[in-house]
C-alpha cells in the first residue's frame, strides 16, 4: 500500500500538469478574436401553418374541409350567392406548410412549429412566432393552453430549462443595461446584488404597499414537457430573461412594470413605452422590465402575473376576447467560461443574446356581428387598423422582392410592424400559425384570413447564421474543472476527524536509532550510531547544496519577475491613463447624448405641434377651397342659367317679331294684291278686248320647283330656276292700244314699279352685325373641324384665303390667328343634316393669353328637291266646264296661288 507522501506527490504532479495546461490555454485565449456574424445570402420563405378549431357542436354546418396534410378547401355556405358563370359554386383551395386538423394535439403543434425555433434560440439565432386569425378562432389557446394540456409558450419554457440544466450562471451575473444589451458582473458583485435585492428586502417590511398584480401559481396538475435540445455548448454559461408587453390602441404597455403608489389616488395608471433602436439597429421597447428566471415555474408565474393586467373583454362572439396584441419575449444570454472553466469571461463583447418572440395577435372582427359600442368599438378599429398595416407591409415586401423594386415599406404606421421590422429584414426566422373557425357563419372573415396567409408565404426572409465562439480556448473547460475539483475532494484523511498534516518538504533521513548501551564493550550500538551520524551529515550536506542551488534559482526567477512586474506596472499605468481618458471621453459623450436626446425630444414635440398645426391649416384650406369651388360652381350655374334664359327670351322675342312681321306682310300683301287685281281689271277694260295674245290653259303658269338656298352671315343667296316666280303672267307681253297714251304711260309706270319690287325681292339681305375686316389679306383663320364631321359637297363653300385646319384645339393654335371658325353638325327636327359654322374673333388678353369672341353663326342646310313632276298648288274650280273665258278671273287665281306658294317656300336665315 502506497504511503500518504507518495499519494501527495502524485496529486501535486497532476495539479501542476493541469495548471500548465490552463496557462497554455490562457495564452491561446489572449491571441483569440471576438466572433462576428456573417452576412446571410440565403433566404427562406415565411412558414405559415394552419390549425382548425374543433366545433362546439359537431352538427353545425362547416365551410372548411381538410384535403390532406397541407391543403385546405373553403366551401361557401348554401345561403350565399357565390356562383360562377356556369352556375357552379366557387370553391377555394389554399396550401400551407402543414395543416393541423381539429384532432391535432398541442404536443404535435409544438414539435412541428416551435421546436425548430427553440433549437435556433439555443444556437444564438432569433425567432418570431405569431398566431393570426379572426376572433374566437383559438389563438390564445394555441399559445398558452391549459395546465393539463400546455400550449406553445409553456412548452418552450420547459424545453429551454431542461436544455440548460446545470449550465446556468448564477443570478445577476448578467445584468440588463436598459439599452437592449447586457453587462457581465463577477460572482462577488452578483452575490452582493442578490443580498441587496433578494435577501435584505425580505427581512424588512415595506412602508408602502407593493402592487401585486399576479399570484403564485401552484404546480399541481401541470404536465411538463420533458424534451430538450441536443448538442449544447457546455463551455458557456446561460441565463434566461423574460418580458411581457402588449400593444393596446397602438400604444405599448409593460405588463410587468410596478405601478407607482399614491396615498391619495392609489395606484397610478401605466404609462406607454417608446420604441428605440440599439447599437445594432435592432428595435426594442425602451425601459421594459426584464426578469431573470431560473426555472419554468418562475417564468410561468411572471406570465400569469402579466395576464391579469392584459386587456380582455366580453363580446357577442367570445366571452374573453383579447383587445390587445400580447408579446412574450424569451431572451437567452450566453457567454463563454474563462480558461479555468469556473466563471464567465468578464468581457461584454463575448456575450451573445438570442430572442424568441411569441405574439398573440388580437382577432379581426366586424362590429355588426360583435355588437361592439363605445370603447369596444374603438378597440376593434385599432385592431383592424394594425392588422391592415401588417398586410400592407407584407404586400409591399413581396412586390419589392418579385419586381426588384425599392418601395418604402410603411413599418412606422403601426407599433406592431415597427417593433418587428428587423425580423422581416433578415434578423431571424419568422413563422405564423393561422387559426380558423370552421363554422359556416365565419366564411366571409375566414376567406380574408386565407388570402393574407397566402400573401405571407410569398415573402422571403434572409437566413441567419449560427454564432460560434471561436476565441481560441480548448473545449471541455467546464468538465476539466469539475474533474479537478473531484480530484481534490478525493485526497485521503489520516483521521476521520482530523485532516492529514502537510508533509515536510526536506528530510535528513530516518530517526535516531536506539542509544541504549548494555555494557561497556557494546561496539554494535556505537558503530550503528556512528554510521547513522555520518549518513545524516552527508544528507545534510546534500540538502544544503540543493537549498543553495534552489535559492539562487529562486533569486534569478525573482529578479526576472520583478523586471516583468515593473514593466507590467508601467504598462498598467499607461493603460490606466488611456482608460481614464476614455472614461472622460465617454462621460462627455454621455453628456452630449443626454443633451442631444433632450433636444431631440423638444424637437419631436415641436414637430408634432407643427404637424398638428399644419393639419389644422390644411383642413381649413381644404374647407375654404371647397367653399370657393362651391361658390364658383354656383356662379357658373347662375351664369349659365341666366344665359340660357336670355337666349330663350331673345329667341322668343325673335319668333314673336317674325310672326308679327309675317302677319303685317300678309295683311298688306293682301291689300296690294286686291288693288293689283282691280288695276288689272281696269287695264283689261281699257285695253282692247280682242287682243291677239293667247293665254295658256288654266290661266296661270305652273310654278317652278323650290330653289335650294344657302345661308351666309351677310347675305342670303338663292339659286333660282330659269323662270322667276314673281314674273308669272308677264312672259307674254299683252297688246296695248297706242292711241291711249295716258293709259299706256300709267301701264308703263306700273310695270316699272313691279320690276323694281321684283329686283328688291331678289337682292340679298344685308346682315348689319357682320363686319368685314379692313385688311382681309392679313386675316388668318383657324378652321376647327372635330373628327367625325361629314364633308359637304355643296356648291357654296366657306371661303377662307389663309387658314389653319385643326381637329383638336390647343392653346398654341390660337397664338398666330385672328379669326376662328368651328364646324358643328347635328340633325334637325326633320331628320336632315344641319351644319353650323360658329365664327369669332381671336383677341389677345391682358394676361398674355388669347380669347375668342364669337360674332356670327351660319347655318347650312340641304333638302331634297322631291319628284320632278309637281302639282299646282292653285285651287281648281269644281264647276269648271270647258275653257275659261274670263281673263281677269284667271289672273286673279294665278296670282293668289303664287302668293301661297311663296309663303310656304324655304329661305335661309342668318342669325348673330
Amino acid at each position: 500500500m502506497a504511503s500518504p507522501c507518495s499519494q501527495r506527490t502524485q496529486k501535486d504532479k497532476e495539479v501542476k500538469r493541469i495548471i500548465d495546461q490552463i496557462r497554455r490555454e490562457y495564452n491561446i485565449y489572449r491571441r483569440g478574436k471576438t466572433p462576428k456574424k456573417k452576412n446571410a445570402t440565403q433566404t427562406d420563405p415565411v412558414e405559415v401553418y394552419c390549425r382548425i378549431r374543433p366545433l362546439d357542436n359537431p352538427d353545425d354546418p362547416t365551410c372548411i374541409k381538410a384535403l390532406n396534410n397541407t391543403v385546405i378547401q373553403l366551401i361557401p355556405p348554401q345561403n350565399t350567392e357565390r356562383v360562377t358563370r356556369n352556375g357552379q359554386v366557387k370553391e377555394y383551395q389554399y396550401t400551407f406548410q402543414y395543416l393541423f386538423d381539429e384532432y391535432s394535439s398541442q404536443k404535435k403543434i409544438f414539435d412541428y412549429v416551435a421546436m425548430p425555433l427553440m433549437e435556433d434560440l439555443i444556437n444564438g439565432k432569433n425567432g418570431l412566432l405569431f398566431s393570426y386569425g379572426i376572433t374566437s378562432s383559438g389563438k390564445t389557446y394555441t399559445m398558452t393552453g391549459v395546465p393539463q394540456d400546455q400550449g406553445i409558450l409553456p412548452r418552450c419554457l420547459d424545453v429551454l430549462f431542461n436544455t440548460i440544466e446545470g449550465l446556468q450562471a448564477k443570478k445577476y451575473v448578467f445584468k440588463p443595461d436598459r439599452m437592449n444589451s447586457y453587462e457581465v458582473q463577477s460572482e462577488v458583485d452578483a452575490m452582493m446584488e442578490r443580498q441587496k435585492k433578494d435577501i435584505l428586502p425580505g427581512m424588512t417590511t415595506p412602508k408602502t404597499p407593493r402592487h401585486r398584480d399576479g399570484f403564485e401559481v401552484e404546480d399541481h396538475g401541470r404536465v411538463e414537457d420533458g424534451d430538450r435540445v441536443e448538442n449544447v455548448d457546455e463551455d458557456n454559461n446561460y441565463a434566461v430573461f423574460v418580458s411581457y408587453t402588449e400593444i393596446y390602441n397602438n400604444y405599448v404597455y409593460d405588463l410587468l412594470e410596478e405601478l407607482p403608489w399614491d396615498p391619495i389616488v392609489g395606484y397610478k395608471p401605466p404609462q406607454s413605452k417608446l420604441l428605440r433602436t440599439d447599437s445594432q439597429d435592432t428595435m426594442y421597447v425602451m425601459n421594459c422590465v426584464e426578469v431573470e428566471c431560473k426555472s419554468t415555474q418562475e417564468a410561468l408565474n411572471i406570465l400569469y402575473r402579466g395576464q391579469k393586467r392584459r386587456k380582455v373583454a366580453h363580446t357577442a362572439l367570445n366571452a374573453e376576447s383579447s383587445r390587445s396584441h400580447s408579446i412574450f419575449n424569451i431572451r437567452l444570454v450566453q457567454a463563454p467560461l474563462d480558461p479555468r472553466g469556473e466563471e464567465v469571461l468578464q468581457d461584454a463583447d463575448k456575450v451573445c443574446v438570442s430572442q424568441l418572440s411569441l405574439v398573440d395577435l388580437a382577432g379581426s372582427e366586424r362590429c355588426h356581428r360583435t355588437g361592439n359600442m363605445g370603447d369596444r368599438l374603438k378597440e376593434a378599429g385599432n385592431i383592424n387598423q394594425s392588422l391592415m398595416v401588417l398586410k400592407t407591409c407584407m404586400k409591399l415586401l413581396r412586390e419589392n422582392q418579385k419586381n426588384s423594386e425599392n418601395k418604402m415599406v410603411p413599418y412606422r404606421d403601426s407599433k406592431l410592424t415597427h417593433l418587428f421590422k428587423n425580423y422581416f429584414d433578415g434578423d431571424g426566422k419568422v413563422r405564423m400559425i393561422v387559426c380558423v373557425n370552421p363554422r359556416a357563419e365565419e366564411y366571409d372573415e375566414t376567406i380574408h384570413v386565407m388570402k393574407f396567409a397566402e400573401l405571407t408565404q410569398e415573402v422571403m426572409v434572409a437566413r441567419s447564421q449560427q454564432v460560434k465562439f471561436d476565441i481560441g480556448l480548448t473545449p471541455g473547460r467546464r468538465r476539466m474543472n469539475q474533474q479537478y475539483k473531484e480530484a481534490l475532494a478525493d485526497i485521503p484523511l489520516i483521521d476521520e476527524e482530523m485532516p492529514m498534516v502537510q508533509p515536510i518538504a526536506y528530510s535528513l533521513g530516518p530517526s535516531f536509532p536506539s542509544l541504549e548501551v548494555l555494557h561497556s564493550r557494546d561496539d554494535f550500538t556505537m558503530n550503528q550510531l556512528q554510521n547513522f551520524l555520518e549518513d545524516r551529515y552527508k544528507r545534510r550536506e546534500n540538502l544544503l547544496m540543493d537549498y543553495n542551488r534552489k535559492q539562487e534559482q529562486f533569486r534569478a526567477e525573482l529578479v526576472v519577475f520583478e523586471k516583468e512586474y515593473s514593466a507590467t506596472k508601467v504598462k498598467n499605468s499607461e493603460l490606466q491613463t488611456v482608460l481614464d481618458k476614455k472614461e472622460s471621453y465617454i462621460q462627455k459623450l454621455e453628456a452630449r447624448l443626454r443633451s442631444t436626446e433632450k433636444k431631440n425630444e423638444e424637437m419631436s414635440k415641436t414637430i408634432k405641434m407643427s404637424e398638428r398645426e399644419r393639419r389644422e391649416l390644411d383642413a381649413k384650406l381644404q374647407d375654404k377651397n371647397v367653399k370657393i369651388r362651391q361658390e364658383r360652381s354656383e356662379k357658373e350655374r347662375l351664369k349659365n342659367d341666366f344665359r340660357t334664359r336670355l337666349e330663350m327670351n331673345n329667341h322668343h322675342w325673335e319668333k314673336n317679331l317674325e310672326k308679327e312681321k309675317h302677319k303685317i306682310e300678309s295683311e298688306f300683301g293682301g291689300q296690294i294684291w286686291e288693288k293689283q287685281k282691280k288695276l288689272n281689271l281696269l287695264r283689261s277694260i281699257v285695253n282692247d278686248k280682242d287682243n291677239n295674245f293667247e293665254e295658256p290653259r288654266g290661266g296661270f303658269r305652273t310654278p317652278a320647283p323650290k330653289p335650294r338656298t344657302f345661308t351666309t352671315p351677310s347675305k342670303i343667296m338663292t339659286a333660282k330656276s330659269e323662270t322667276d316666280i314673281s314674273s308669272v303672267g308677264t312672259n307674254s307681253t299683252p297688246r296695248t292700244r297706242t292711241a291711249t297714251g295716258t293709259v299706256s304711260s300709267a301701264r308703263a309706270a306700273y310695270q316699272q314699279r313691279i320690276a323694281s319690287s321684283q329686283a328688291s325681292r331678289n337682292t340679298p339681305v344685308y346682315n348689319p352685325r357682320h363686319r368685314r375686316s379692313r385688311s382681309s389679306n392679313a386675316e388668318i383663320w383657324l378652321d376647327h373641324k372635330p373628327a367625325g364631321n361629314v364633308e359637304l359637297d355643296t356648291v357654296l363653300q366657306p371661303k377662307m384665303k389663309k387658314k389653319k385646319s385643326v381637329t383638336k384645339l390647343e392653346v398654341k393654335d390660337t397664338k398666330e390667328v385672328s379669326k376662328y371658325c368651328l364646324t358643328h353638325q347635328q340633325m334637325d327636327s326633320g331628320g336632315e343634316l344641319e351644319t353650323k359654322l360658329v365664327k369669332g374673333d381671336v383677341m389677345p388678353t391682358a394676361a398674355g393669353g388669347t380669347a375668342v369672341v364669337f360674332t356670327d353663326v351660319e347655318s347650312l342646310k340641304q333638302k331634297s328637291p322631291g319628284t320632278r313632276k309637281r302639282r299646282s298648288s292653285c285651287p281648281q274650280p269644281t264647276d269648271y266646264e270647258g275653257d275659261w273665258t274670263d281673263t281677269e278671273e284667271r289672273c286673279r287665281i294665278a296670282i293668289e296661288g303664287h302668293s301661297r306658294k311663296r309663303s310656304r317656300g324655304t329661305e335661309r336665315e342668318s342669325r348673330v
